[in-house]
């Protein structure tokens, strides 16, 4: 089995994981969208659902060779920081529960083990090639999950900018 093959299913586990946390943590249980402390971490998370959808679909449908690896590398990186600052800005806005403290956790080791065979991918292959984003192979029910999972955090991504912009727009009404 090739490494990006294991990016590609740890990649559809993050998914699976990252939509438990939006519709049983932030919608269900906070109805973050309906809460006028929200808008900056709604912010974050349309930032987040934006790259996580170029990395689901640059993952299920190209091979990134050469700087390209570093280009995407740096995607997961700065989504990376992305989720250290939402972790900042809930817990200055308000108290997680066990669930969904549990749930970070296991997305950050997650991300944490898709970096890294990402990484391997990279030295072991991608690195030597010459520079280009080449169509990939990957196996069908991956590349569908992906498909899925970008076309979903895209549509998200735009929902929770659209519900970050409404609360900030309603907290500057006048009285």
């Amino acid at each position: 089995m090739q490494l990006i093959t294991v990016v590609a299913g740890l990649l559809v586990a993050q998914a699976m994981m990252g939509a438990f946390d939006t519709f049983f943590n932030h919608e269900w249980r906070e109805r973050l969208p309906h809460q006028p402390w929200a808008a900056p971490e709604l912010t974050l998370h349309a930032l987040r659902s934006a790259q996580y959808t170029a990395l689901f679909a640059g993952i299920a449908w190209f091979d990134w060779h050469g700087l390209w690896s570093w280009f995407l590398l740096g995607v997961m990186s700065l989504e990376y920081l992305v989720t250290i600052v939402d972790s900042v800005v809930e817990d200055r806005t308000r108290r997680l529960s066990a669930v969904e403290r549990t749930n970070h956790m296991l997305l950050a080791l997650n991300t944490g083990l898709y970096m890294a065979f990402f990484a391997a991918q990279m030295a072991h292959d991608w690195n030597k090639l010459p520079s280009a984003i080449i169509p990939a192979n990957r196996p069908w029910p991956l590349a569908f999950l992906l498909t899925v999972s970008a076309i979903a955090t895209a549509v998200w991504a735009v929902r929770d900018a659209l519900a970050a912009r409404r609360i900030s727009s309603a907290a500057h009404l006048p009285a």
